[in-house]
């Protein structure tokens, strides 16, 4: 990487970070460019360098997060395809995910909070959807006994996982990774009925 890049990178990692402190302080909608600006020590033609404006900022930031986090899962993916059971595939691959939602909480606290632009939940979930159809598409056998429509299976599979992350983050992360895959499991296993 040319030192010039090295610079940018530099200052869309300042401009990004700033922009998150921010955030924690006040909603999205009451952000100014100014504000960004001013708390970075940068002029503003620097930050149009790098960004349209500030929707612009927040949106490359949420497609790094999920492209990171659509990789993250493919990644796995490859790695546990020879995994004994479909359900120990599971397991780790849960395990993974609370490991990259914890490196990850600082962003997706911001952006879950009441601070963050309306519709990241939305946007955040349709991104996991679609990662978790790929993965159970893997295993084609899956779906020859599911009763109902594969939409409704994906939708509440998502929802009940992302709405254990969430908890997981409201609850500055009270347990390790490790802690709520084994919560996760207890919880599909009460669900199961066994």
């Amino acid at each position: 990487m040319s030192i010039y890049e090295e610079k940018k990178q530099r200052t869309k990692q300042l401009i990004q970070t700033t922009f998150m402190n921010l955030l924690a302080e006040k909603s999205f909608d009451s952000i100014a460019i100014g504000d960004i600006t001013k708390k970075a020590d940068i002029n503003r033609g620097t930050f149009y360098l790098h960004y349209l404006d500030k929707f612009d900022l927040l949106e490359q930031m949420e497609e790094q997060l999920f492209s990171d986090l659509g990789n993250h899962i493919d990644k796995l993916q490859s790695h546990y395809l020879s995994a004994p059971t479909f359900e120990r595939e599971q397991e780790q691959l849960a395990s993974a995910l609370f490991s990259f939602i914890e490196i990850h909480s600082p962003v997706l606290k911001a952006f879950l909070s009441d601070h963050g632009r309306a519709g990241f939940h939305i946007r955040f979930k349709n991104a996991f959807s679609e990662k978790v159809r790929l993965n159970l598409e893997q295993h084609g056998s899956f779906y020859e006994t599911l009763n109902v429509p594969k939409d409704y299976f994906i939708s509440f599979i998502t929802s009940a996982f992302l709405g254990l992350v969430e908890q997981w983050i409201q609850n500055e992360l009270d347990k390790t990774p490790d802690e709520m895959t084994a919560c996760y499991i207890e919880i599909i296993t009460f669900i199961q009925g066994k």
